[in-house]
């Protein structure tokens, strides 16, 4: 339903309720994309980029200390997830053999042969200490810091996307995935740091939320188009703000609620959801969902399983962590 109708424009509210609101599509976003495969979808990681930024923002102290803490808290639960359930599934269902390399490599992200979607470790790590600088850099320079930024990362990916092979390369696939995805993550970080949301007012009315939702779909379907990747930097804010700004004008518990219970939820949903489509787990994994039909329900029930193996995990690490 609509809030009352209010005279005047107001500034968009962007909190932590929204972030995770926002986290809540892109989690459903990501699992839809790898069900179906359809382009579009593809707007998911980021999304989750962009709010790396934007919540780096608000660090109390933009040091390595504060990196390393952000750092561990993403590895320690992956870690536990890695080694508690993916190994000893790959191993006894999937002819999984262990080696100290290949082991270390997954538990960074840079193999992907026990999670297939674990490769944001290692970007998170690179954004953690990255950030440091470019936070500085944007900062000190504004508006020509960030342009900067972008231009040097952008280069740089493109740069590296020239060379033959480089795909091959465990190491130069991992820069290239970083850079690419630096861009909006600076921009992530300015709209928070230059309080863009405070200086864009909207109406709260049903055709200003009509606008919101036909901008917000557009650069869903824009993201969709061949290289749009390039462009995250404008697209993505344009789909966060529109976003942002219809569940200002929108009020619906059950939506809400929902999408930030996800949201919440959205980092070990990345991770659990792995498990039906890494080939080494899906063996044991993958039947379980297999056989629901049509399209749109089996991606529900691999929404909700994600989501519910993900509550149970949040749950054991948090007495796992008081009991320390």
């Amino acid at each position: 339903m609509f809030t009352p109708p209010i005279s005047g424009a107001h500034k968009i509210e962007f909190g932590p309720d929204k972030s995770r609101i926002l986290r809540g599509i892109a989690i459903i976003f990501m699992i839809t994309l790898h069900n179906d495969t359809l382009p579009e979808f593809k707007i998911c990681v980021p999304i989750f980029t962009f709010l790396v930024g934007y919540g780096y923002s608000f660090a109390r102290s933009k040091d390595i200390v504060h990196g390393l803490k952000r750092v561990w808290n993403l590895l320690s639960h992956f870690w536990l997830i890695l080694f508690a359930l993916f190994l000893p599934t790959a191993i006894w269902f999937g002819g999984y053999k262990p080696s100290i390399t290949d082991m270390l490599a997954n538990m960074f992200g840079l193999e992907s042969n026990l999670n297939w979607y674990s490769w944001y470790v290692y970007f998170y790590i690179y954004a953690m200490i990255a950030m440091i600088a470019f936070s500085r850099l944007i900062d000190r320079y504004r508006i020509t810091g960030l342009i900067s930024a972008i231009v040097v990362t952008s280069t740089a990916s493109i740069a590296i996307h020239s060379i033959n092979g480089w795909s091959a390369n465990l190491w130069l696939q991992a820069i290239y995935d970083c850079l690419l995805c630096s861009p909006v993550m600076f921009v992530g970080y300015a709209f928070a740091h230059f309080k863009i949301a405070d200086k864009i007012k909207i109406p709260h009315n049903p055709a200003t939320a009509a606008a919101l939702a036909l901008v917000a779909a557009l650069m869903f379907f824009l993201r969709g188009v061949t290289y749009a990747s390039l462009f995250d930097f404008i697209i993505v804010p344009v789909f966060v703000m529109s976003t942002v700004g219809l569940f200002n004008i929108i009020k619906s518990p059950f939506v809400t609620k929902t999408l930030e219970a996800l949201g919440k939820e959205s980092m070990n949903m990345w991770f659990f959801h792995a498990i039906f489509a890494t080939a080494c787990t899906a063996t044991a994994f993958a039947p379980l969902v297999d056989w629901i039909q049509p399209k749109f329900i089996h991606i529900m029930a691999v929404i909700i399983i994600s989501f519910l193996a993900s509550r149970i995990f949040t749950a054991t690490y948090s007495l796992l962590a008081e009991n320390r």
